[in-house]
């Protein structure tokens, strides 16, 4: 009897990533997520002295879209009602997208990848305050 957003919910599966947009933002059975990454140069060759002597080169940026969507049924797509299951609170105008736009780098590291993503979510007011994602893997 919970009529809040807080739910508890359990992934079997997770459309990642949707970068800028609220972790459990829009939940359902059905996903959709699509990424247009753009990468460029952005840093050849950096050498840094004091206090620790590193050298960094191959410095890459990249600017990103994010579109995603959850549903459950296609009635979602045409009708404008807040769907029930995200409790009572009405805010209107709804829609099963979201979209989000960002930049970020990558420093490759040796046998990492350091990745460092600034990214925002557009809402019906303009855009959100940037989130920043920090990631340490192998993945380029």
């Amino acid at each position: 009897s919970n009529s809040t957003l807080i739910h508890d919910i359990y992934f079997t599966e997770y459309a990642w990533p949707l970068r800028g947009a609220r972790f459990g933002e829009r939940f359902g059975n059905n996903a959709a997520l699509f990424n247009l990454e753009v990468r460029f140069p952005f840093i050849n060759y950096l050498a840094l002295g004091f206090p620790l002597k590193m050298i960094f080169g191959n410095i890459r940026g990249h600017a990103f879209v994010d579109f995603g969507a959850t549903w459950n049924s296609s009635d979602e797509f045409s009708n404008r009602n807040w769907p029930q299951r995200y409790g009572e609170n009405d805010f209107g105008n709804y829609s099963p997208w979201v979209s989000t736009a960002g930049l970020g780098t990558k420093i490759n590291l040796g046998y990492f990848l350091l990745k460092i993503e600034m990214a925002w979510d557009r809402n019906p007011g303009g855009y959100s305050r940037p989130q920043w994602y920090f990631s340490l893997g192998p993945d380029w």
